[in-house]
């Protein structure tokens, strides 16, 4: 669907810690973000990716829209939980229009859900021939819960916005950060773009712009938080304040113990999704790695993370992929927002960009 007129999308990501939404119009010099906010959640609200208290995410919704002055009321949402399942399986090759027809059919016994409550879509990602199976396809599906997609639907339609789309947040912030996952340039080999939330990680690699391999992991940069006010017996605030005073070197000893840790399970969570990604057949050399979302700024991890893959590891910078002047932020306004604000962008542009 082509957006005339530069009309607007807003890309809205519901999160473990905030709400976030992304105002974005396409034009003829490409993309334009005109406005970003986002609004804190009350803890508890989202857990693991699912939404636990639909009333609070509810006005939380409506404060972000109305503080920040997003007309807007159509939106793309995003889901990324453990009831979302992408796998890439081989499959007898069919015309697309067969297959779209058949495709419950075809997929059931390769999703660990029933089809008939799950909303299921699908990425033809090449067909070739083999000497034993004859003409195969391979294939990336995603499969989301049923109940779980309404009740976000519910939940935004609640806060009085209209859903148009529902997309898989893994796939949106690949789109933000990075120009090949949009497929606007070549890449050798595949890249690796590792989103880290407050609650849930998000690992994607794709070639070329084609998803390979997604994984949903349920630990983020809370986890450090939530061990530091456990171990150190203090309140959720006070160690999210031990937790960022280590970024100045002068931090709590015990603290920046119970991080270190906490970042080496994290790290190796991560490496253990890409190892299993470069086990598959068809698997490409990791040439790139990106890295993303709030909990990314977690002491430590970055570094942590370039050590156990022995490769450089880039932060990503979602806001350079479009023009963000008409938003207002300074550029160190630009420079807070920019981790977290991959998701909401994406969901974004990828109604934008049709």
């Amino acid at each position: 669907m082509a957006i005339a007129g530069g009309a607007q999308v807003v890309g809205l990501d519901i999160g473990t810690s905030a709400v976030r939404a992304a105002e974005v119009s396409s034009g003829k010099n490409g993309l334009t973000l005109s406005k970003f906010g986002q609004v804190a959640l009350p803890p508890g609200s989202v857990v693991d990716g699912e939404i636990r208290d639909a009333g609070s995410v509810s006005h939380a919704i409506s404060t972000l829209f109305k503080r920040h002055k997003i007309s807007s009321k159509k939106v793309v949402v995003g889901v990324a939980n453990q009831r979302v399942v992408v796998r890439q399986v081989d499959l007898p090759y069919l015309e697309e229009k067969d297959f779209r027809a058949s495709i419950k059919f075809q997929v059931a016994e390769h999703i660990p859900m029933p089809v008939d409550d799950a909303e299921i879509d699908y990425q033809i990602l090449a067909d070739y021939e083999t000497a034993e199976s004859g003409h195969m396809m391979r294939v990336l599906i995603v499969a989301a819960a049923t109940d779980m997609v309404e009740q976000f639907v519910d939940t935004v339609t609640a806060a009085g916005l209209r859903p148009t789309g529902v997309d898989l947040i893994p796939f949106a912030v690949a789109r933000a950060v990075s120009d090949a996952a949009r497929g606007e340039v070549g890449l050798d080999g595949a890249e690796a773009i590792v989103d880290v939330g407050a609650g849930v990680t998000n690992v994607l690699i794709h070639q070329n712009g084609e998803a390979q391999f997604v994984r949903i992991l349920l630990t983020g940069g809370d986890h450090a938080t939530s061990e530091i006010a456990e171990e150190m017996d203090i309140p959720f605030d006070e160690a999210e304040a031990h937790k960022l005073d280590l970024h100045t070197g002068a931090g709590d000893k015990q603290a920046a113990e119970i991080v270190a840790r906490c970042v080496g399970n994290l790290v190796q969570e991560i490496q253990g999704s890409l190892d299993y990604y470069l086990g598959l057949e068809e698997a490409q050399p990791i040439r790139s790695v990106l890295l993303t979302g709030g909990g990314s700024l977690t002491p430590g991890l970055g570094r942590a993370l370039e050590a156990s893959l022995d490769m450089d590891v880039f932060g990503a910078v979602p806001l350079q992929q479009v023009d963000a002047k008409k938003t207002g932020l300074n550029q160190n306004q630009i420079s807070q927002v920019e981790p977290v604000a991959a998701a909401a962008l994406g969901l974004a542009m990828g109604r934008a960009g049709r």
